[in-house]
């Protein structure tokens, strides 16, 4: 892969989720880097509001989530809490170290999506995640990082999530991860 791919993700979203299995799982895509959002702030910054607001969005939405995740052969239970406050959850994943990113936000998507746990829990996250990641998520440093990645996607273009980038050129949804997989094969 010669040029630069990034993956902008929330783990509220269950776009994001589908286009992580399609990362995770990809031969193409083995060195994207994964990078931690906050979707909200995407929203608010970009002037975009969530599928589930608008109402006949938020019916669809149910149907093809049941779809996506049957087609991708991934466990699927709409969450009881939707949609949760994701920010402590990425604030952690914004801490990691960027090797530990995929994992801890594949961990916290399936706990999410798959298993319907409310990821807006302190004790749920306290179960998921490293004891260190979480108590590095109160830290101004680490609030700020997260924020400086939320405002970068949004310069770049970002209006929600996910969002991945290579080099410049964004690609928005989980129905463009194959486009992306095809620009990097040239």
């Amino acid at each position: 892969m010669s040029q630069k791919v990034e993956f902008f993700f929330d783990v509220v979203s269950p776009y994001s989720y589908v286009a992580a299995i399609q990362v995770a799982r990809s031969d193409v895509l083995k060195d994207v880097e994964w990078r931690p959002f906050f979707l909200g702030g995407v929203f608010k910054a970009s002037g975009n509001q969530a599928p589930i607001s608008v109402p006949a969005k938020g019916r669809y939405m149910a149907q093809d989530l049941k779809r996506l995740f049957a087609y991708y052969d991934t466990a699927y239970t709409f969450p009881a809490v939707f949609p949760t406050n994701s920010l402590m959850a990425m604030r952690a994943l914004a801490a990691a170290e960027p090797s530990q990113v995929k994992a801890l936000a594949l961990a916290l998507f399936s706990a999410y999506w798959s298993e319907g746990k409310n990821i807006g829990d302190a004790a749920v996250l306290a179960d998921i995640l490293p004891a260190d990641l979480l108590a590095q998520a109160s830290d101004e440093a680490v609030k700020e990082k997260l924020k400086a990645a939320t405002d970068e996607a949004v310069a770049r273009g970002a209006f929600g999530a996910p969002s991945i980038f290579v080099g410049d050129d964004l690609y928005f949804g989980e129905d463009r991860v194959f486009l992306v997989e095809h620009a990097l094969k040239g």
